[in-house]
């Protein structure tokens, strides 16, 4: 490997930093005063009928991570002010699986309400991350619900949208055994925040 070859392999690595969106700062602020509160935390649960291919998914998973940022996302103080610190796409999270074949039929239905109930309530830590959770509950041979958590400082009802919809995408290329067909983002929620930040600070 040539020196400039390290060189960009470790920026690469480097955990980046922006300001945080006036949004994110007032989600911030809120944290500060209640860490970890629950009615911070955007839970879904989708149930999924047929086959499914758990690796298709994960990668699936793993690609939406590595497009958008915001999911790459923690969040630090600097001079008392929050900023945005974007971590390397190696730092996602994997896609946790619990079979709950093994209980009666009657249980299942329940514990999985209850473990859904018990995702949408654990709290995130700002400052550590991950900001989201993915878990795979199998409770038959084809039927499954997967279990989707973030905090709403990475997300709002209409990025929720955004990010089934190429979920649902990727999962089928995969699948399918292709690549993705989704094209590179051309901004991202950090670009959005400091243009904010620009803007306040104009005329």
């Amino acid at each position: 490997m040539s020196q400039q070859t390290l060189e960009v392999s470790q920026q690469t690595l480097e955990v980046l930093e922006f300001p945080a969106s006036y949004a994110q700062r007032r989600l911030w602020l809120l944290d500060q005063l209640d860490p970890g509160a629950p009615p911070y935390n955007v839970p879904t649960a989708t149930r999924l009928s047929g086959h499914l291919d758990a690796l298709a998914l994960e990668r699936a998973l793993a690609e939406v991570v590595r497009r958008h940022e915001s999911l790459r996302t923690t969040f630090a103080a600097r001079a008392g002010e929050p900023v945005q610190r974007i971590h390397p796409h190696s730092d996602a999270p994997a896609l946790l699986t619990t079979d709950l074949r093994h209980l009666g039929a009657q249980v299942r239905e329940p514990e999985a309400r209850r473990l859904a109930a018990e995702e949408a309530r654990a709290p995130f830590d700002l400052t550590r991350g991950p900001l989201w959770r993915a878990h795979l509950l199998r409770l038959d041979t084809t039927e499954y619900v997967l279990l989707l958590t973030l905090h709403h400082i990475v997300t709002d009802g209409w990025s929720m949208g955004v990010l089934f919809n190429e979920l649902a995408t990727l999962y089928a290329a995969y699948a399918a055994g292709t690549e993705s067909p989704l094209a590179e983002l051309p901004i991202q929620y950090a670009d959005y925040a400091v243009w904010q930040h620009e803007q306040a600070g104009g005329a």
